[in-house]
């Protein structure tokens, strides 16, 4: 049964659920079947709720679009009575005390959730290997980085533990994981969705989205539509929106292939979007080299100021003992950012606001010239497992760091739309996802390039090492 259901999707599963074909236990047991085979291998789950999830699958769930679904939380959402680490050693006691507006929407369409997801120290890093929990290893190769900040989440989706799994992107932490590990990985346009408020989000002018790791399309713009209508008003309008149709008509697309702070590009990634340029052009779309809008390392800058600084001025809203603790107890990458936002002048502080506001206006107005932004969706490629820990000396650490997250941030600063769409494999059988933007409020736009681009070249029979080797 576990190697039957395994290859549905969220939206095949809840069918054959509301069918009576399955029942919620049936899919439950066996969603958990495939963690105890899998994770042990790659570590993307630390906790996992076997008994109640059961419990809840067997009581009776509401026969909803996501019927006995099982989904994954990433480590920075709340669920009630459950541990709510964020990653961290300073918070392996705390336990969730909110059921987050996102959860209750899958929640109220029938998704059981099984447990939680592995994540970097307060999702600030751009690899998933916290000291209190460990590294989650990539599916696809054990000795590269499976991304971050929800590299746990893309990994049990890539290795087929669930069909969906939540994420959370503050500069790519979406839609960098899921390129990493094969999968499918959108950032909706800010605000547009209901949403949690990870650490720092609220210090971070509404940086930080949430939303889902797929391995299909129709997934990902079902639970878009879900936490869409939970943000708006009831599921059966949003249900009338939900996406489910590839484009059918030509766009422009603007290809950005410089990173944002200028420095070298991976060949993989170069030929990643040269070759998805061909099939693009292929579709009917035009495809023209462009380059960024704005001052593109003045930008690259202004965004790891606006997040070092996040990560101080959260620290210095703490309680006194609480603050303490924090700035000598969290990780050293965690410190060093806190370091680095507590000397940052006022002056600089505000130039730093203002580059990211007029880069917001400046990309409304390259969209109104181009409907899609491709790029790649990070400057490196196959990060060894290790190089980004964040146990390595801070400054060796924030200059890696600021290298390879040289595409992804541009849609956390200015609020619109990206995705990660798995469309090549490297020559060592590694996967390097496409990246796709899109002005304010056109996710839909980008879903529905994404249906065509799946139909013209599908990813989901694209199975990672991890299941060859436990034959699971």
């Amino acid at each position: 049964m576990s190697d039957e259901l395994e290859m549905l999707d969220a939206v095949a599963t809840a069918q054959r659920v509301r069918r009576g074909e399955l029942s919620a236990r049936e899919v439950i047991k066996a969603a958990f079947d495939r963690l105890h085979a899998r994770n042990p291998a790659i570590n993307a789950v630390i906790d996992s709720w076997e008994r109640e999830a059961l419990a809840r699958a067997s009581a009776g769930v509401p026969m909803g679009l996501l019927a006995g679904v099982p989904l994954l939380l990433k480590d920075t959402m709340d669920y009630p009575g459950r541990r709510f680490s964020m990653g961290s050693r300073l918070r392996l006691d705390a336990t969730g005390q909110d059921t987050d507006p996102w959860l209750a929407a899958m929640l109220a369409e029938g998704a059981i959730v099984i447990g939680k997801t592995n994540t970097p120290e307060f999702g600030l890093l751009d690899v998933t290997e916290p000291i209190a929990f460990g590294p989650t290893f990539n599916p696809w190769q054990h000795d590269v980085s499976s991304g971050g900040s929800s590299g746990g989440s893309a990994a049990a989706v890539a290795a087929r533990i669930t069909p969906i799994a939540h994420g959370s992107d503050g500069g790519g932490s979406i839609r960098y994981p899921a390129a990493c590990c094969g999968v499918f990985g959108l950032k909706p346009t800010r605000g547009r969705t209901a949403s949690a408020r990870p650490a720092f989000d609220d210090r971070l002018q509404g940086m930080v989205s949430t939303h889902a790791l797929t391995r299909s399309v129709r997934d990902s713009a079902l639970a878009f539509a879900i936490a869409e209508s939970a943000h708006r008003g009831p599921v059966g309008k949003a249900v009338e929106r939900w996406v489910k149709k590839p484009l059918d008509r030509a766009v422009k697309v603007a290809l950005v292939k410089r990173p944002l702070h200028g420095g070298a590009l991976a060949a993989a990634h170069e030929t990643a979007v040269e070759r998805t340029a061909d099939l693009l052009r292929g579709l009917g779309h035009e495809v023209v080299p462009c380059d960024w809008p704005f001052d593109a390392p003045m930008l690259h800058a202004a965004f790891f100021d606006r997040w070092a600084y996040g990560v101080h001025v959260e620290a210095t809203g703490l309680p006194e003992d609480e603050r303490r603790r924090f700035i000598n107890g969290t990780e050293p990458w965690t410190q060093g950012l806190q370091r680095e936002g507590a000397a940052l002048t006022s002056d600089r502080v505000e130039a730093m606001v203002q580059r990211c506001l007029q880069a917001s206006v400046q990309m409304e107005r390259f969209h109104r010239e181009w409907d899609v932004l491709m790029t790649p969706v990070s400057a490196e490629h196959s990060i060894p497992l290790g190089d980004h820990a964040p146990s390595v000396d801070y400054a060796t650490l924030r200059e890696r760091v600021s290298r390879n997250v040289a595409f992804t941030p541009v849609q956390n600063i200015t609020g619109q739309p990206g995705m990660s769409v798995p469309l090549y494999w490297s020559d060592a059988g590694l996967p390097v996802g496409v990246h796709f933007a899109a002005g304010t409020f056109r996710d839909e736009l980008l879903l529905q390039l994404a249906y065509q681009l799946e139909a013209a070249q599908p990813w989901g029979n694209h199975a990672p090492t991890i299941l060859e080797k436990t034959g699971a």
